[in-house]
């Protein structure tokens, strides 16, 4: 086995030469691999750079087809989590110094928590200044007295390290708010172990499960004094928030609701979270929202991701939040300064994980150091937010420099700072090959049992480039996977606390869905169905645009038709009129194109797949994990259709038919894969709906008006083409297309799976899956469509492809506008209903990673 990166395969760390100065975790002195890497360096070279490439490849595959992504606030838009296929190794003998002083680290932090909210000892003894807390935006003088049930008051704690140039490691900061990043260290070790699967075996990595199973454990503990099997939640901002993935899988995973502030309320001094015709209680909430969104009431009135009342609901021991309200206070980085001196009075120890050595601008003495040495050293604003980044006065300008100085003796209380320390690197695949990056480790511990258990490893982060002095997934940083090396091979562990009987399942089979949730699938089945048959009506249009081989106006009257019902059924005010053709069609080309490409347009397709991917996006712990697999495709289908020049209806055509593809994939996968509970019934219903709709518009834009001979028998081809109808009709009708027959098979046909009869005894079944019920009667929405239903069984063809003396056929028109009138009502009564009457949610807050 090679020990030296030169002894290995030719290539791949060819370019790698770490700074003269500083530690790299993959090469000790003379480019001899430090003996933790000794399994895993070897082997990566033996891949060569080429198949580290492919593997890169699988890599992003995996995390594509999970959905794992990462929203980046200045754009608003997320983007793929970036994750490097080399993993950050670390021995375990290290690992071992380190669990402990994060553990030390977790328990001290809880008791400075419990204190502040408490009694206040250490303010009244000097080892915290006043001004320090009181004057920090996370500490709530509101969350006074309230306390979790177990004992430890900092539920969850994330702390980041980065080992400076003498190979120690120092704190960089600690997250206590609600710390982020454990769900996609988790992700991180699942597309890992697939990409690597003997690699990893072979290295006898420590798993991160029993971390989640503790996380799990406790949040029972923090229920088990309401309820033997408590009910808990995941309480977050929203789709919008930066980690809205990690929200979504970690509710997933461990098995939890996904809610946001406006599926709670509070009643009576408790917390229920609104489910389909009823509350049902909630004893633990796990919050990713910052705890001064959390209460409109008692905190920040502007707020609209919070439940009014939350505050009273925990002081009255109903609820349990954790991480606990006001938590974000102990996260104050200037608490640095002071660490050591209250772990010798509380703890009666050393730090064992020192910080870099910080100075508060508060006091003279650190405020004067400061001024002094601030070009050697890091600057943070004491209350973390957007606005105030990290500062790096070395990277800075004399100018910069001096506004920098200027800002601090202004208002010296808010800022703090700190050693700069030179992180060490380690192998990151770029573009130039395997070189070394500046690296930064967070790892997690959650309170259990008295203490704290730590994840082995973590999310280790890397600056994507050798000139970043910030690392930070907002400015493009990498996730590596963690690999703590265990000394001996681990027994594979699960996440369920206990095997055998448990509790009995309760009858309200909580979670039930919440109303937010139901919407959601109610129009995720609206708009894929909105869009699937905008593709079928603008394929239909450019068909037959191609098969025109005249420039005589009369001899496009079908195509117009097609046009004025792609028109009528997208909602569009557009009209195309006149007697010169070039002009009408050079309208119909820009109608066209924005129709499939404008994402502002109402109706357009790509508006109704925006609105798919939005509604799968507030579904993520609703929808299973091979969903995300289409949906990353029709994101990519959609980014080409946004930039289509209107001049390629080759692409256009040819997109349209990828489109139709996924759409057709994501209606199996929910036919297939999705339990028929009342979710999968309100998006059956929405689709329902919303073909019912559609095939009304269709029939009266099509047939509702007769035309000449010739253009009429295109235009019932191009109605059965687009209803996906044409093979049924021409094998049961083998005579020419005719309205009454084409009726009977698009509004009566039992059997056939799009006329309106088919649809409305779906929606019958959808709507008797669904909670409400009226105790011996009928609900609106059920009186609503067995009176559509009798219209449809009662009709008379006779009577409706009568026409007029202007060649329309009233009575169809007026048929198939009461049958449109009656269903819209149906749906405005189910909103009326099951769906939350609440303003939209804005996303607030503060991002995790900023003060890396």
């Amino acid at each position: 086995m090679p020990t030296t990166a030169t002894e290995g395969q030719v290539g791949l760390l060819q370019n790698y030469d770490p700074p003269p100065i500083g530690h790299d975790e993959l090469l000790a002195e003379n480019r001899r691999f430090r003996e933790h890497w000794l399994h895993v360096g070897p082997a990566l070279e033996a891949l060569g750079l080429g198949e580290l490439a492919q593997r890169q490849q699988d890599v992003d595959r995996l995390l594509e087809a999970d959905g794992v992504s990462y929203r980046i606030l200045a754009s608003g838009r997320p983007q793929r989590w970036q994750l490097d296929p080399i993993p950050h190794v670390l021995p375990s003998a290290e690992w071992a110094e380190l669990e402990s002083g994060v553990i030390q680290r977790a328990e001290l932090l809880d008791l400075v928590l419990r204190d502040l909210y408490g009694d206040g000892d250490l303010l009244k003894r000097g080892l915290l200044p006043p001004e320090l807390v009181f004057d920090h935006p996370g500490f709530l003088p509101a969350c006074q007295g309230i306390r979790l049930p177990d004992g430890s008051q900092l539920f969850t704690y994330a702390v980041d390290l980065g080992r400076n140039s003498d190979g120690e490691f120092r704190v960089i900061s600690d997250h206590t708010q609600a710390p982020s990043g454990s769900g996609y260290a988790l992700e991180d070790r699942v597309v890992l172990s697939r990409v690597f699967p003997s690699m990893y075996r072979d290295a006898q990595v420590h798993r991160v499960a029993p971390y989640f199973r503790s996380l799990r454990a406790g949040l029972q503990t923090l229920g088990s004094h309401r309820s033997d099997d408590p009910r808990i939640v995941v309480l977050t901002p929203g789709s919008m928030s930066e980690t809205a993935f990690e929200h979504a899988y970690l509710a997933s995973y461990l098995g939890y609701s996904l809610v946001e502030g406006s599926d709670l309320v509070v009643q009576n001094g408790s917390v229920f979270v609104r489910s389909l015709g009823h509350l049902e209680p909630v004893d633990v909430i796990l919050r990713r929202v910052d705890a001064t969104f959390c209460d409109p009431l008692e905190l920040r009135p502007e707020s609209r991701l919070g439940v009014p009342g939350l505050l009273e609901a925990c002081r009255r021991g109903n609820v349990a939040v954790a991480n606990t309200l006001g938590s974000g206070a102990i996260e104050n980085p200037a608490f640095n300064a002071f660490l050591p001196a209250i772990s010798k009075a509380l703890l009666g120890q050393d730090l064992r994980l020192p910080s870099a050595p910080t100075w508060w601008c508060g006091e003279p003495s650190g405020l004067a150091y400061v001024i002094e040495h601030l070009d050697q050293l890091v600057c943070k604003p004491v209350a973390r937010d957007h606005a105030s980044r990290v500062q790096f006065p070395a990277k800075m300008g004399a100018s910069q420099r001096e506004d920098l100085r200027r800002r601090i003796l202004a208002e010296p209380r808010q800022w703090v700072a700190q050693a700069n320390v030179d992180l060490s690197t380690t192998p990151t695949l770029t573009a130039q090959g395997v070189l070394p990056r500046r690296t930064i480790l967070r790892t997690y511990a959650v309170a259990r049992e008295g203490s704290y258990a730590v994840m082995p490893g973590g999310l280790t982060r890397v600056a994507p480039d050798e000139d970043s002095p910030l690392i930070s997934n907002q400015l493009g940083a990498l996730a590596k996977d963690t690999w703590v090396l265990a000394s001996e091979p681990e027994q594979p562990s699960e996440l369920w606390l206990r095997r055998g009987s448990g509790p009995r399942p309760r009858s309200d089979a909580f979670p039930g869905l919440s109303e937010r949730a139901a919407e959601n699938l109610f129009w995720m089945g609206r708009h894929s169905e909105r869009a699937e048959s905008a593709v079928r009506l603008l394929r239909a249009v450019h068909d037959g645009r191609n098969t025109q081989t005249t420039n005589d106006i009369g001899d496009w009257g079908t195509t117009l038709a097609l046009l004025e019902a792609l028109r009528v059924t997208t909602f569009s005010a557009y009209a195309l009129q006149g007697s010169d053709l070039d002009q009408l069609m050079e309208r119909a080309d820009t109608e066209l194109f924005s129709l499939t490409s404008d994402q502002n347009r109402i109706g357009s397709l790509a508006h109704s797949l925006v609105k798919v991917l939005e509604n799968a996006d507030a579904l993520r712990d609703q929808l299973s994990i091979d969903t995300w697999q289409i949906t990353n495709t029709l994101e990519k289908e959609l980014e080409v259709l946004a930039t289509i020049a209107p001049s390629r209806q080759d692409v256009v055509q040819g997109t349209l038919g990828s489109v139709m593809q996924s759409l057709l994939a994501l209606q199996g996968l929910s036919a297939e894969s999705m339990v028929r509970d009342s979710g999968w019934h309100f998006m059956e219903a929405g689709r329902r709906i919303e073909r019912f709709q559609h095939v009304t518009l269709l029939l009266g834009s099509l047939l509702g008006t007769e035309r000449s001979v010739a253009v009429d028998s295109l235009v019932l081809e191009s109605t059965l083409v687009a209803t996906e109808s044409i093979i049924t009709y021409r094998r049961r009708y083998r005579s020419q297309a005719r309205v009454e027959t084409i009726l009977a098979l698009l509004v009566t046909d039992e059997g056939n799976p799009r006329s309106l009869r088919f649809q409305i005894d779906r929606l019958q079944e959808a709507l008797a899956g669904l909670p409400g019920s009226v105790s011996g009667g009928l609900t609106s929405e059920e009186r609503g469509v067995i009176e559509v239903l009798t219209a449809i069984r009662v009709a008379d063809y006779e009577l409706l492809t009568a026409t007029d003396a202007n060649g329309r056929r009233t009575e169809l028109n007026r048929f198939l506008y009461d049958l449109r009138r009656q269903i819209n009502e149906v749906a405005a009564s189910m909103a009326q209903r099951s769906f939350s009457q609440l303003a939209p949610q804005r996303p607030l807050g503060t991002s995790d990673d900023e003060e890396s």
